[in-house]
């Protein structure tokens, strides 16, 4: 019933669109092909700019909460990490707009994330007010700009889609998501312990050196729920630290079982581990099937890579072969960024039969 609500208010807003270029076209064709064509080019940026500032309201409000980003999509651009440097690409301007952060260190969660959450809101507010009022203005003294009418539309749509607290088939608006927050509903309570873990780990904690309760007194979600994975994937390097062996292959399993409702790099990522915790089971042949569905993440020059590379070969009796692996993990982990992460890949490397 609330995804069917939402629906018809993203039908609502989007017909509001249409009825907002009609009007603001038919004046700009009644004015003058001149002012048609800035009407044109107040559309582009319209369509441009908006999701850029919203965007970058999520970006600042996270810096000032001390957060850093992991990946942002605005328009036709993407900035994501890799190899622990920042960089910058090409994306679909038809892909969903996001902004995906890991805090750098723990503490006061809570505020900090209502901070990130809103600031693309009211980013987004702003520049509708100030394009509002500068179209105003420019009426006022009697030289309408239709660049700003252009602009106005989809930026009003914009921000009204995140205004509400609604869940799109495309995931929740920022204003869902703050009321999560604010009111502590299960899956944004379980976001605010991941982010506390991620925060803590960021700043050089070991996985096994935060309390359990951290992990473990949380509510229950649905495996359609992307913290489902988020939390699975925390309480799998927990274990994975302690050398509680069955139940971070318990914590795994659970995620393959929700492949479901995991991304392509998600799933890639999970058999890559599968791969390992079959060669240190001593299976060869579900190691094999693991590394299968996993080429690519392997052939990477990441050091949880060569880590799983250099538990195969070991199963395999390749001494030599786990030597130069561990060399090469060993190596990579100088492109680890999160210092509680490279922590436990070292540890991992150095559990390696024969290391």
């Amino acid at each position: 019933m609330r995804r069917k609500g939402a629906t018809i208010y993203a039908m609502l807003c989007t017909l509001l669109l249409a009825a907002g270029f009609v009007l603001v076209f038919f004046f700009a064709w009644e004015a003058g092909s001149r002012e048609m064509g800035e009407c044109i080019v107040g559309v582009v940026l319209g369509f441009s700019i908006s999701p850029i500032v919203h965007e970058l309201g999520h970006i600042l409000c996270a810096k000032a909460a001390k957060m850093r980003i992991v990946y942002t999509k605005f328009f036709c651009f993407r900035v994501f990490i890799k190899d622990g440097k920042t960089r910058f690409g090409f994306a679909s301007p038809f892909a969903a707009d996001q902004t995906q952060v890991i805090p750098k260190v723990g503490g006061n969660m809570k505020k900090r994330a209502l901070h990130y959450t809103r600031g693309g809101l009211l980013l987004s507010l702003a520049l509708l007010f100030l394009a509002l009022s500068a179209a105003f203005a420019c009426m006022y003294f009697g030289n309408t700009s239709y660049i700003l009418w252009g602009f106005v539309p989809y930026a009003a749509y914009l921000f009204a889609l995140n205004a509400l607290p609604l869940e799109y088939a495309s995931g929740k608006t920022d204003m869902l998501v703050y009321k999560g927050i604010k009111k502590g509903f299960d899956a944004e309570k379980t976001m605010l312990a991941a982010m506390e873990i991620q925060g803590r780990v960021y700043a050089g904690e070991s996985y096994c050196e935060l309390e359990e309760s951290l992990y473990y007194d949380l509510p229950q979600l649905c495996e359609d729920e992307p913290l489902y994975a988020v939390i699975l994937d925390l309480r799998y390097r927990y274990h994975l630290d302690k050398e509680e062996m069955e139940k971070a292959a318990d914590c795994l399993n659970r995620l393959a079982i929700s492949q479901a409702y995991l991304s392509d790099e998600e799933l890639e990522k999970i058999a890559a581990e599968l791969t390992y915790m079959h060669a240190l089971n001593g299976d060869i042949e579900r190691a094999e099937e693991s590394a299968k569905l996993c080429m690519s993440y392997l052939q990477s020059e990441q050091a949880s890579a060569k880590r799983i590379l250099a538990a195969y070969a070991a199963l395999r009796g390749q001494k030599e072969g786990v030597e130069t692996l561990v060399a090469q993990a060993k190596a990579a982990l100088d492109k680890e960024w999160i210092a509680g992460n490279r922590k436990l890949e070292e540890k991992l490397i150095s559990r390696i039969a024969g290391v």
